[in-house]
């Protein structure tokens, strides 16, 4: 029964690669937790600060992944990834040494976050363009499903842990746990059997920086998903950005409270991964896509209008079942309209979508928060800001979807 619902799970190499994934990535969600929570607080509540945090993350992952997409395509993937991940694991030691012995500062912040996505932005174009090589074309969507929720659903716990934890032992603790994490997927790495063979890119670096936009150009498909996942992510995924704030200012539930909000997302996430996964011959098309995106616009605005958390909560968990849909059949639409020399490299665009314009998206609505919000504080205008602020996003997101336009498949191979 579990075989036939999850059938890339049968593939041991992508069987490691996912196990170690979901630990790793319950870190990597221990560690967010714990670096928005700190910086939120060190300047006393200013809203600004969490989108400048989400600047730091977005410009290495808007700006390098193509660069990532270019090595994956030259060089040994499994080589790759373990120097990420041992330069990871690295850097969340040196912010736990830092946070333990009181020396962290926003900026430190700052900077180990711009780190940290630069590195992401190596290892992610180069997990994606490993991933159809570890399984049969056939289990391709299910593979993509269930690697959303490697992510995505170890939210479900890594931030309710997290959200405990930081009252019982404080950030510090949470950033080395990160660092531990890692080993998972080192260990994945390190157990792979040899990867096999594929023909060397013979692109020069100025063509891996401009061959995917070009493809994403010429072919109208890929262009299409690729902006359609960038919208969506600055104007809707990024509301994660304002969550300490709903759970700090709006509702006043405290950390324990973030890391219940958190796990909220995550848990739809886990749920909209799994449960697409298992539906057989489910379709990733044009108006099952435009269907989710446009259920996604409205949960965010129900949720951003909740007067209480608890209903909030309710809301994230549906949002996260929307969201890992609709990026699931971007992401599956994607990897079946591109041509396999060119999938790291466009790939890597789906990654600059997927992961660094939310982060940018962030740093618009923190700045839209404050614009929008009044009050004779910090506190008082983020309170007030937050929610106009994503609805202001679910409004952009539900335009985007109803007048676009999704032109048929070229099918390449």
């Amino acid at each position: 029964m579990f075989a036939r619902q999850y059938p890339a799970l049968r593939h041991r190499p992508y069987r490691l690669l996912w196990s170690g994934l979901l630990v790793s990535n319950m870190g990597t969600w221990m560690q967010n937790v714990a670096q928005n929570w700190l910086i939120y607080k060190m300047t006393n509540n200013d809203p600004r600060y969490l989108g400048w945090m989400g600047l730091a993350f977005a410009i290495p992952m808007i700006v390098l992944p193509p660069i990532g997409g270019y090595l994956a395509d030259r060089l040994p993937r499994n080589k790759i990834l373990q120097v990420t991940q041992w330069s990871m694991v690295t850097l969340a030691l040196l912010q736990a040494g830092l946070t333990l012995a009181g020396r962290n500062t926003p900026w430190l912040i700052l900077i180990a976050t711009f780190l940290n996505a630069t590195l992401l932005a190596v290892d992610n174009p180069t997990r994606q363009a490993l991933i159809p090589t570890l399984i049969p074309r056939e289990d391709l969507l299910n593979a993509l499903a269930l690697n959303s929720a490697t992510y995505n659903g170890a939210a479900l716990i890594g931030p309710a842990l997290a959200g405990f934890l930081l009252g019982v032992m404080g950030p510090g603790w949470l950033f080395f746990g990160n660092a531990i994490s890692y080993f998972a997927v080192i260990y994945a790495i390190t157990h792979m059997p040899a990867e096999a063979p594929h023909p060397p890119s013979t692109a020069t670096l100025g063509e891996a920086l401009l061959g995917g936009v070009r493809f994403a150009i010429s072919h109208r498909l890929t262009g299409v998903l690729l902006l359609t996942s960038t919208i969506m992510s600055i104007f809707g995924r990024s509301y994660q950005q304002l969550l300490p704030i709903f759970a700090d200012d709006i509702w006043h539930i405290s950390a324990q409270g973030y890391g219940i909000l958190l796990s909220a997302a995550g848990t739809g996430a886990l749920i909209g991964a799994l449960g697409l996964a298992s539906i057989p011959k489910i379709t990733p098309n044009a108006t099952n896509l435009r269907i989710a995106g446009l259920t996604f616009a409205v949960l965010l605005a129900g949720f951003a209008l909740s007067p209480w958390w608890t209903l909030g909560a309710v809301l994230l968990v549906l949002v996260g079942i929307i969201s890992t849909a609709a990026t699931t059949m971007i992401a599956t639409m994607l990897q079946l309209e591109v041509p396999g020399h060119l999938r790291g490299r466009v790939m890597s665009l789906h990654a600059v979508t997927l992961i660094g314009v939310p982060s940018l998206g962030g740093l618009l609505v923190t700045n839209l928060t404050t614009w929008l919000g009044h009050g004779a504080n910090l506190a008082e205008i983020s309170a007030t800001g937050a929610p106009l602020a994503l609805v202001v996003g679910a409004v952009c997101v539900a335009i985007l979807f109803i007048l676009i336009r999704f032109p048929a498949r070229t099918a390449h191979r």
